[in-house]
């Protein structure tokens, strides 16, 4: 190990998987149950045999919305309709429009019943990956209508928020990145963007002043 620092304990080990991104239809993420979990385990969608806590969805732009402290936009996908929010000033989805494609790969949330994605990466998209999408989920059949491969999120812009994960993975040396180390990096809304992180689940504290990523 670098430096001579200790390895992770087992179960932080497993903390740092990364988690799929599953292809799914939007009328599968608002008929799956959502679980909440203890500890630092993802909240996810139960999906037949599968714990499903990060989603990549593909839709069209039908309603923008600003509400209180965060940004809103829901997207069809032909199977069903459902709210994509950021919660903090997101410059990318002023660059969105009502009739735009969009890819999506964010965290399946629930709020007083009402499921939502909480949006990780967005892009806009040219109009045949829908159709592309629409027939590789019909292909793989209705009884396991999702998928886990992922090549279009490499090409995805990140947003501040995920500026902030990505940072936070970069100076982690496996102890976890003190709050102060992050915030010298200057950017912007980084104070609240750490609290809605913190709030979510996307990082914990491992100790006190020290963060990390779940992933």
């Amino acid at each position: 190990m670098i430096g001579g620092a200790n390895p992770l304990p087992e179960t932080e080990q497993v903390f740092q998987k990364r988690q799929t991104a599953y292809k799914i239809r939007i009328k599968d993420i608002l008929d799956s149950r959502y679980v909440k979990t203890e500890g630092f385990n993802p909240n996810y969608l139960e999906l037949r045999s599968k714990e499903v806590s990060r989603i990549n969805v593909i839709g069209v732009v039908v309603q923008k919305s600003g509400i209180n402290n965060y940004k809103s936009l829901t997207i069809d996908d032909g199977t069903g309709k459902i709210s994509s929010r950021v919660f903090e000033d997101n410059i990318l989805l002023n660059k969105i429009d009502i009739g735009n494609i969009v890819i999506i790969i964010g965290r399946p949330r629930e709020f007083s019943s009402e499921k939502y994605i909480l949006i990780e990466i967005i892009k806009k998209i040219d109009p045949s990956w829908a159709k592309v999408r629409k027939l590789e989920l019909g292909k793989i059949g209705n009884d396991n209508n999702f998928s886990n491969n992922n090549s279009v999120e490499e090409e995805a812009i990140l947003s501040p928020t995920n500026e902030i994960v990505k940072l936070i993975k970069e100076l982690d040396k496996g102890e976890g990145v003190s709050i102060e180390d992050v915030l010298s990096k200057n950017i912007k809304g980084m104070d609240k963007i750490i609290d809605v992180l913190l709030k979510e689940g996307d990082i914990f504290e491992v100790k006190p002043g020290k963060l990390k990523v779940l992933e």
